[in-house]
């Protein structure tokens, strides 16, 4: 019965869309809108930006059912969120570099409304309200400093206006999903002060079975806020408050051992997860005249580790189990003026951020009990300037110069170790148009990702590790075609790294082992990403992307094995996506997209990998000026893609197909 009708939905999919095509050919084309973005930190169009960079706004986040950044990634070349199956314990992966979620520093940067995140965890958001999602791919140190060494994801809010908006979503699907949000925004007192009150509630079944009770293990519940406060008390002053908060009540992780049973384990620890994050920012900007404007923003961000887990997903003496009650604690101020006049632009500015991490972890093994108690600190100046010069109506300049020092500071029961770094990122490079509505592109930029200490690890093993640096090369060239309705982009990079971090993990016997970071002499990345949007005819719209990495250790000797020309962990050697979406004037919708990632290694042998795979997504429904209404299916063929063998014993689950309805209604 059940293959039955999963045939039924994939038909009447297949013939909504269809149908939406052959409606699709006698409508009039339309143009492509034209997108704005601040990857710069200043306004621009994307087409203008030398970045290779996805944006999607809040439409393509609708279409796409985007509900936290790891839904993004399938949709953006060159970029991989790796799921750990828990709250929060999400790492981004770009051209082949990756960063763990235990790190304390990140490969790339996460910007969610000025509050930044760049530790290893923390990747993550629900999104809620969402003007656009910027990810910009390629070093972005100049601009935003340490930890963004491949790349930055900048979130960005819906302003409340004067414009009413108010809506209510719920959502039903397979594994007992009960979704519910609700956003409103408006004007309290006209073209003064507007606030704009967010909030969302979600719970799913889990999918992997303790064999021990009948029950899964793997429940998920959280409950989310947001506040956006809003004042213009004049033409030439903006402030904006923005507070969010998200508080987890969830059960364990959806991993399991390599060697047991699929999707099921049988715990002896009654595993949880009540992780919780606070944030907060503070945006102020003044126009002083047409030229010149000064921007602050300040931005506070509180993650609480709350968790227990059963590591050895076994009711046996062999026993893993581990408790934490850690605290991430970051707080930052920018200062930044923006200059522009004709021919010249220039932004510059002063970032200060301090970083109180607190960790508090238990192991308990056959062998005993072990408490990590540490308490890090981080202290980061950075000065940075970054200017274009139109040379001539077709070529202009661009250069940017950014000075980081970090101040660290680790202590635990037994030690106290104190450390310092310091890093110029430059960038420079040309631009020319080519044609009228044709940009191409070459930049050198150099970015760096923080080192930091090995918590807890014996004698003989290193205690700290240095900064990851790398030099980028990049040729582009993007543009708007076939009179306004296809927009393209590709990039091609190539990138010398330099004491790259590796993660390793040393067994000692069955009830030990000691995981560190440690640096590796030296790698190469290589690449292509491309990607182009297309608007057929009015209504119909189609998008592709595509990326390829060659991500290898050039040298690399531990002094037990030499992993040089191994491929590096966690970078797909591929990505791509192909989807259409159709809006009828009528009212009907229809979606469908095809996304896929190439193999990718787990471990420095490249003994284990992740094979190849492909996910489709589809959606129709009925869409007017008061309510939505669409019956949605993700990975609709039901695709398994686990990631098994990390570290040689785990399994980290893919999500399960999950079928449901949507419903929106506008006040």
């Amino acid at each position: 019965m059940m293959r039955i009708r999963f045939k039924k939905i994939c038909w009447i999919t297949l013939f909504c869309f269809v149908s939406a095509m052959g409606y699709a050919e006698e409508q009039e084309a339309e143009v492509l809108e034209t997108v704005t973005v601040t990857a710069q930190k200043r306004e621009e169009n994307v087409q203008e930006v030398p970045i290779s960079m996805s944006v999607f706004d809040g439409m393509d986040i609708e279409d796409k059912m985007v509900e936290t950044l790891d839904d993004i990634a399938k949709y953006t070349p060159g970029l991989t969120i790796i799921n750990y199956g828990a709250a929060v314990k999400y790492a981004p992966s770009i051209r082949g570099l990756y960063s763990d979620y235990s790190a304390i520093s990140s490969v790339a940067g996460l910007f969610i409304d000025g509050v930044p995140v760049t530790n290893g965890s923390g990747f993550d958001e629900t999104l809620l309200d969402i003007e656009r999602i910027e990810v910009l791919k390629g070093p972005q140190g100049t601009l935003y400093g340490k930890n963004t060494e491949i790349g930055a994801v900048n979130v960005i809010t819906k302003k409340p206006s004067n414009e009413t908006r108010a809506r209510i979503t719920g959502e039903l699907g397979e594994d007992n999903k009960r979704s519910l949000s609700a956003t409103a925004s408006g004007a309290l007192i006209k073209d003064k002060l507007y606030l704009g009150v967010y909030g969302k509630h979600y719970e799913k079944d889990g999918f992997v079975e303790n064999t021990r009770t009948g029950e899964p293990v793997d429940d998920r519940e959280h409950n989310y806020g947001k506040i956006y406060l809003r004042m213009t008390p004049t033409d030439n002053l903006e402030a904006s408050l923005i507070s969010s908060c998200i508080k987890y009540d969830n059960g364990g992780n959806s991993s399991g051992s390599i060697q047991g049973k699929d999707r099921a384990v049988s715990n002896d620890l009654d595993t949880f997860n009540k992780s919780s994050v606070w944030s907060s920012s503070l945006n102020i900007s003044y126009t002083l005249n047409e030229n010149l404007a000064f921007t602050a923003i300040t931005a506070y961000r509180n993650f609480n580790e709350y968790l227990a887990n059963d590591f050895d997903y076994t009711s046996g003496p062999t026993q893993f189990h581990v408790f934490a009650d850690s605290t991430y604690e970051t707080l930052s101020q920018e200062l930044r003026a923006n200059y522009e006049v004709e021919r010249f632009n220039l932004v510059s500015g002063i970032f200060l951020e301090s970083n109180d991490t607190k960790v508090d972890k238990t192991s308990s093994k056959a062998s005993g009990d072990t408490e990590m108690l540490e308490d890090i600190d981080a202290d980061t100046i950075g000065i940075f300037s970054h200017l274009t010069y139109k040379i001539t109506d077709r070529l202009s300049a661009l250069a940017g110069l950014r000075y980081d020092k970090v101040e660290l500071e680790y202590q635990d029961a037994s030690q106290n170790i104190d450390g310092s770094e310091s890093e110029l990122s430059p960038k420079v490079g040309l631009t020319y148009d080519l044609l009228e509505n044709v940009m191409t592109y070459v930049t050198v930029s150099k970015g760096f990702r923080c080192g930091g200490f090995n918590a807890g690890v014996p004698e003989g093993y290193p205690k700290t590790y240095d900064p990851e640096t790398l030099y980028a090369y990049e040729v582009g060239a993007k543009g708007i075609l076939a009179n306004g309705k296809l927009s393209w982009d590709v990039g091609l990079y190539y990138m010398d790294i330099t004491d790259m971090h590796v993660s390793v993990t040393d067994i000692i016997d069955d009830a030990e082992d000691v995981g560190y970071m440690t640096n590796a002499a030296e790698a190469t990345s290589m690449g292509v990403e491309a990607s182009l949007t297309y608007q057929i005819t009015r209504g119909l719209n189609l998008f592709a992307g595509f990326s390829y990495n060659k991500t290898e250790f050039d040298e690399y000797n531990d002094g037990f094995t030499d992993y040089s020309g191994n491929k590096t962990t966690f970078s797909p050697k591929y990505n791509y996506t192909l989807g259409m979406t159709y809006r009828a004037e009528q009212g009907y919708y229809a979606s469908a997209d095809l996304s896929g990632y190439g193999d990718m290694y787990l471990d420095l042998d490249n003994e284990y990998k992740r094979p190849a795979y492909e996910l489709v997504n589809a959606k129709i429904g009925y869409e007017t000026e008061k309510y939505d209404i669409y019956l949605y299916a993700k990975n609709l063929f039901d695709r398994n893609y686990d990631t098994e063998g990390h570290y040689g014993a785990y399994t980290y689950y893919s999500q399960p197909r999950e079928i449901g309805v949507s419903m929106t209604y506008r006040l």
